[in-house]
């Protein structure tokens, strides 16, 4: 996410993580920190090094929206999550649940988008427009994955009507499946269609279907045996997705954009304002 926002850091930290593991851990040359009051001087490997250089001198604020993940599971059990760059529902999320396991993925062998299991889904969005305005849209697909992840808006393209932040949603939609006695299953044809949206709703047909759900391309924030999903923007307490309704309570510090009032938000600092 930081790769994506600070063109500074994709450059110089996140360029870094193809390189061995023996070069990032070089320590540099000068003397990096001195221990206070121990007089001993600490050499830092060079990871460290940019890292820390980043924490002490980015100085640009950045107000990063989060969005809400509102689950329900097999069984009737709900439960809330939040995410800040992308989720994956489907085929994706299972795959990368499954490449966490390491070694252990071998035995379970990792299936190709042609060679997953096809999922019947409902699928309810609001599409978002380029003039602004919104389409709420009702489908029944038969998928292998659908992906939400943060479409970036530049700033000198956001006005006071426009929506402050949309995510890309990409649904990888089986059109034909081919079955042979002789053959094992596979998709043999496969449709990726993509649309601008800012609330998403994904459940699973009549005919029961669960699905895994990857929040932020995390591993270890892996859900399994979603019946549905209802994905949208995290809004403060109280408050309207307007920002012109919305009125700030005494003692709060203005937001660096209107549309950000109603919004929560997580603050973080850059080399690049966003």
């Amino acid at each position: 996410m930081l790769g994506a926002m600070d063109p500074w850091y994709e450059r110089n930290v996140l360029s870094l993580l193809s390189l061995s593991s023996d070069v990032l851990c070089q320590t540099g040359c000068k003397d990096t920190d001195v221990s206070e009051g121990s007089g001993s001087v600490e050499r830092l490997p060079l990871l460290t090094q940019l890292v820390l250089y980043y924490c002490r001198h980015a100085d640009q604020p950045v107000l990063v929206p989060l969005y809400q993940a509102e689950l329900t599971l097999v069984g009737g059990e709900r439960r809330k999550e939040v995410f800040v760059h992308s989720l994956e529902l489907g085929h994706s999320a299972g795959a990368r649940a499954v490449k966490a396991m390491g070694s252990a993925s071998k035995r379970f062998g990792i299936d190709e988008e042609h060679e997953a299991v096809p999922l019947t889904l409902s699928v309810s969005y609001n599409r978002v427009a380029v003039s602004g305005r919104s389409q709420w849209i009702d489908t029944e697909i038969v998928c292998t994955s659908v992906n939400l992840q943060k479409a970036s808006k530049k700033p000198e393209h956001l006005c006071d009507d426009s929506r402050i932040e949309t995510l890309q949603l990409t649904m990888t939609e089986v059109t034909k499946r081919n079955c042979s006695k002789s053959k094992k299953c596979h998709n043999q044809h496969i449709s990726v269609s993509e649309v601008k949206v800012d609330k998403v709703q994904v459940s699973g047909g009549d005919d029961g279907s669960t699905f895994a759900v990857c929040l932020d391309q995390d591993e270890k924030k892996f859900i399994q045996s979603v019946t549905r999903c209802d994905v949208s923007l995290c809004c403060k307490p109280g408050s309207s997705s307007d920002w012109r309704s919305y009125k700030l309570l005494p003692g709060q510090v203005q937001p660096l954009h209107p549309s950000y009032c109603s919004l929560l938000c997580l603050p973080i600092t850059s080399f690049s304002a966003s």
